[in-house]
């Protein structure tokens, strides 16, 4: 098993991701032309996210469009911790991390220390997101970032919608482009318009803002 790991890790490369970003393996130096970059250092452990999947390269380059500097960002099935530890070198604010599984949410906990050295501005909870949002009544989020699968985008579209701001963005990726027109329709009977969909290969990302209902 050991060797298989060292094996692995030589595969492992730093990944840069749109224009700012790079992703960084936890045991590597950073090479010296990515210094003016701003890293996300992961420690892949059990949990998904290390950014060489379309879904999360898709959300991680949203996201360096969007606004996030002072803003208030909630991170649904957070993974590795990948989007939210991003969040917090684009400037966010205070940012809450949601994951069912536990192995995810110790896994965004030690990422977020790895990266920064302290949680100060992040409280990572364990539960589904409709739970999470109910028991903290969690509202008026400047952003939601979600990437997960579609079956459960469409479960809990109608309680994202409830804990954003009005004007408050979402970015929803984990999404096969097959599967778009039924989520931009579920989106759009829960007051969330979209703004852009970007595509990679078989994946896409939806930016959407939140609306007031009519």
């Amino acid at each position: 098993e050991e060797d298989w790991m060292e094996s692995w890790k030589k595969f492992w490369k730093p990944e840069p991701i749109g224009t700012d970003l790079v992703v960084l393996p936890c045991w590597m130096k950073l090479p010296d032309k990515y210094n003016n970059k701003k890293v996300i250092r992961i420690d892949p452990g059990a949990a998904f996210g290390t950014g060489g999947h379309p879904s999360t390269s898709l959300c991680l380059e949203t996201m360096e469009k969007v606004l996030i500097n002072g803003k208030s960002i909630i991170d649904v099935g957070s993974g590795s911790g990948i989007l939210s530890i991003a969040a917090n070198l684009l400037g966010a604010k205070n940012i809450v991390a949601v994951d069912s599984d536990y192995l995810a949410v110790n896994s965004t906990l030690e990422n977020y220390q790895l990266n920064f050295g302290a949680l100060s501005n992040l409280k990572s909870y364990k539960g589904s997101f409709s739970d999470i949002q109910e028991k903290y009544a969690l509202t008026k989020f400047d952003l939601i970032v979600c990437n997960i699968l579609a079956k459960v985008i469409k479960v809990i579209v109608p309680n994202i919608s409830k804990s954003l701001k009005r004007g408050g963005k979402a970015i929803f990726s984990g999404i096969l482009a097959s599967q778009r027109e039924e989520i931009i329709k579920v989106l759009n009977l829960n007051y969330l318009k979209i703004d852009n969909v970007s595509f990679k290969n078989d994946w896409i990302c939806i930016l959407a803002t939140k609306i007031q209902p009519s």
